[in-house]
């Protein structure tokens, strides 16, 4: 009797020894299915490849940055002359100085974009604290002033503005006056390409080319 009564404790034993690893194994398989579902889950929306010949980004320069390359003056004159074409990619990146030999500078024209102690007469007016260059244009945030935020055509002076006045020769001929638009593009222009043309003659021949004396060349008829 009391071998059967060890066989049958022993057996219990074996039975209850094998519900515990089932049940084990079963609770591991569990598991094991939930974290494999949860990395199929995780894979639906697969992790884009680094690329690694990507170059970083270019920030963008500051400010207004467009600059037509050609654009029309003098076009709502009261002049009995027409409107004038300029190429301003020409004037800003050619040799276009005097005598031929460089690019001129931004403030030929622009001349407000230069320190107060920059200036020369007849200019008085200063809105930048370094000289503008190409390069110091593209990096600053702050916009040029075209020719018509100080230089108006005439009856067209906004409320609480003045036209600018100045000592000029405009036309080989020297006095004071208001420096309208159109007196602001002659004396500019016409300066410029007076003084080239007493340098290289030859520029005569060039189409387009013109001085002080032919205005039809740049204004076209209305």
């Amino acid at each position: 009797m009391s071998k059967i009564m060890k066989n049958l404790v022993r057996l219990i034993g074996i039975t209850a020894f094998f519900c515990l690893a089932l049940s084990m194994f079963f609770s591991s398989c569990g598991t094991s299915g939930k974290d494999a579902r949860s990395y199929l889950k995780a894979d639906d929306t697969p992790t884009p490849t680094a690329n690694t010949n990507s170059q970083p980004a270019a920030s963008a320069p500051a400010g207004d940055k467009t600059i037509p390359e050609t654009f029309t003056l003098c076009k709502d004159s009261l002049s009995e002359y027409g409107e004038t074409a300029f190429n301003h990619a020409n004037h800003a990146f050619k040799n276009y100085s005097p005598d031929g030999k460089s690019v001129m500078g931004c403030v030929e024209c622009h001349h407000t974009d230069q320190p107060k102690s920059a200036l020369k007469p007849p200019y008085v007016t200063s809105e930048r604290d370094v000289v503008m260059t190409n390069d110091v244009w593209k990096a600053s945030s702050q916009k040029v002033s075209n020719c018509r935020t100080c230089h108006f055509q005439d009856g067209n002076v906004p409320d609480g503005k003045t036209m600018p006045v100045a000592t000029v020769t405009d036309a080989g001929k020297t006095g004071s006056k208001e420096i309208n638009n159109e007196v602001a593009y002659h004396v500019n222009c016409n300066t410029c390409h007076d003084a080239a043309f007493k340098l290289r003659p030859e520029l005569k021949s060039k189409p387009g080319f013109s001085t002080s004396k032919d205005c039809t060349i740049c204004h076209k008829s209305q």
